[in-house]
């Protein structure tokens, strides 16, 4: 255009114009997809992926909202992944849209369907006990759990995180999903932890091999240290929800609570605020009609019943 020439996107010659298949080509070659986190990279590619193998010669444009649904509920029996799938094609479809491959995004105004589950069950604080007294100060799995615990970050941040992150007492993180940028306070106990790491081991966490863990190895290693714990229901992704209770129950704002976790909205953090508020604020119902004042309240009338009955 304009004596202007673009290098062709990898696989386009290979691609029906207009196609689901040109429409990912397009996207791995893009700046929205390179602004991606890897991790959210390896989602939406996997997604995509299964689209193309079924649907990749289809015309872009050909997409109606029908069609979606019609993908959606054969996921049914799975509500997340059918939910990850509408993110995922209401998110590509709004880059076509951008891209002038169609004209609107039939995506658009589907709502997710309802999860029973609230994911990955928090780790309660007999759980965060049990743990501790099986792995002692000292160990891997220890040093996990406190890296885990005490910067309430998730579990891709902690396996990168490493000597030359912490500066005068504290830890420098930049959240692989968010790309937020936080400064947080080396807890005493996290740093109890971390003073047992060899001095000439720049990573905190590796394998018995040395190396990093991969997500999906250190998943399974740091599970099969629950199992062996006595906590075989729990995970690494149940203890930063479990930092965030341990937030709000210290009485942290929900500004306090995104400044340690990187949340970006309140709405992300206040369901531990409002479990929070919830209880205290029982206690203090229950607290009103306790001890003196709900003993002389209730004796007279049943010190009325009493005499009726005599009577």
């Amino acid at each position: 255009m304009n004596g202007i020439t673009t290098k062709p996107e990898i696989g386009a010659h290979r691609t029906v114009p207009g196609s689901i298949n040109a429409l990912a080509v397009a996207i791995y070659g893009s700046a929205e997809w390179a602004q991606l986190s890897r991790t959210t990279q390896a989602t939406y590619r996997g997604i995509m992926e299964r689209l193309r193998t079924e649907h990749g010669d289809r015309a872009v444009r050909a997409i109606r909202t029908e069609h979606i649904l019609l993908m959606r509920d054969r996921k049914g029996a799975l509500p997340s992944a059918a939910n990850n799938l509408v993110k995922v094609l209401r998110w590509m479809l709004a880059f076509a849209v951008a891209r002038k491959m169609r004209p609107d995004n039939p995506a658009v105004g589907i709502k997710p369907l309802k999860i029973a589950s609230e994911g990955f069950p928090v780790w309660g604080e007999a759980d965060i006990a049990k743990f501790e007294a099986h792995w002692p100060v000292g160990t891997r799995e220890r040093l996990a759990l406190d890296l885990l615990l005490y910067t309430a970050q998730r579990s891709g941040d902690v396996r990168r995180m490493g000597r030359q992150h912490v500066q005068d007492g504290a830890i420098l993180v930049r959240q692989e999903k968010t790309k937020a940028f936080l400064e947080l306070p080396v807890h005493p106990r996290l740093k109890a932890s971390l003073d047992t790491v060899a001095s000439d081991q720049m990573l905190f966490l590796v394998t018995q091999s040395g190396v990093g863990f991969t997500a999906g190895g250190f998943g399974n290693w740091f599970r099969g240290a629950c199992r062996a714990a006595g906590i075989p229901d729990r995970s690494a992704h149940g203890l930063r929800k479990s930092a965030a209770t341990r937030l709000a129950d210290a009485g942290c704002t929900e500004a306090q609570i995104k400044a340690v976790t990187g949340h970006q909205t309140s709405k992300e953090v206040e369901r531990y605020t409002k479990a929070r508020d919830q209880r205290l604020l029982a206690q203090d119902a229950f607290a009103m009609i306790g001890g003196t004042q709900r003993e002389q309240t209730l004796a007279n009338p049943a010190g009325k019943l009493a005499k009726s009955i005599g009577n």
